[in-house]
């Protein structure tokens, strides 16, 4: 009996480990495939030698979008399945605030095209450099403005300021909105969104994620609303 149960606990722990494999591979291989028909779309719509009309535009935008949306959630639900699985594991080195920061709008850049909105980005500590995982630290950027951008009206301003504090490096990603008061002290619980009120469906994992990372990093994450009727998001971590 003690060899069967053995033997019947090794399979199942084998048949589990290949069944996490084959869920992170399919989560890579449709990752790679968005990314393939964002940057097809990107050829298309950026390609000067070609005139659309509205409803060819319309559609180009509409496909950009979905894409858009399903690169989000299929990279925050594979975050989210490695932190569950193999834990959160962060690799620091030094890094620039500004390279960060300009490698994330570079690659999100159209989002804010689409919806004509200027991003108004405050150096004020100049170029400061710290301690943390760049590549993580990247995708809590990501995730803080694609919401931004995502909940905020086109042609609105989204603001992103950086200082030195007392010894830590404070980025504020602030735009134009709110969030309801009941719901501030649980915005980064996981599938927590503010999409009713936009009617925009999410998966709910981004802040969550970056609520985990910054926490590995020694530091905070918070939201609240301003008296200017903006919602500020603030990340905190040591220099």
């Amino acid at each position: 009996m003690t060899t069967t149960s053995k033997n019947t606990y090794t399979v199942t722990e084998l048949t589990i480990s290949q069944k996490e494999n084959i869920i992170e591979n399919l989560i890579h291989d449709l990752k790679s495939s968005i990314f393939s028909q964002i940057n097809g779309l990107n050829l298309i719509m950026r390609d000067k030698n070609c005139t659309y009309n509205k409803m060819q535009l319309d559609i180009l935008g509409n496909l950009m979008t979905s894409n858009i949306y399903m690169r989000d959630t299929i990279s925050n639900v594979l975050s989210n399945f490695k932190m569950d699985n193999k834990g959160l594991n962060i690799e620091k080195s030094n890094c620039s605030i500004k390279e960060t920061l300009d490698f994330v709008i570079r690659s999100i850049g159209y989002m804010f095209e689409e919806k004509s909105q200027k991003l108004d980005v405050q150096y004020r500590c100049g170029n400061l450099r710290a301690n943390y995982d760049d590549i993580e630290m990247r995708r809590v950027f990501v995730n803080l403005l694609s919401n931004a951008s995502k909940y905020s009206k086109a042609q609105s301003i989204i603001k992103v300021e950086i200082i030195k504090e007392d010894g830590f490096l404070v980025c504020k990603v602030i735009n134009e909105g709110k969030i309801e008061d009941k719901n501030i002290e649980d915005i980064f619980d996981m599938y927590l969104t503010q999409s009713k009120k936009f009617q925009i469906r999410g998966s709910g994992l981004g802040l969550y994620i970056s609520k985990k990372i910054v926490e590995a990093h020694g530091g905070t994450i918070k939201a609240q609303n301003t008296k200017n009727n903006e919602v500020e998001f603030s990340v905190k971590i040591p220099c």
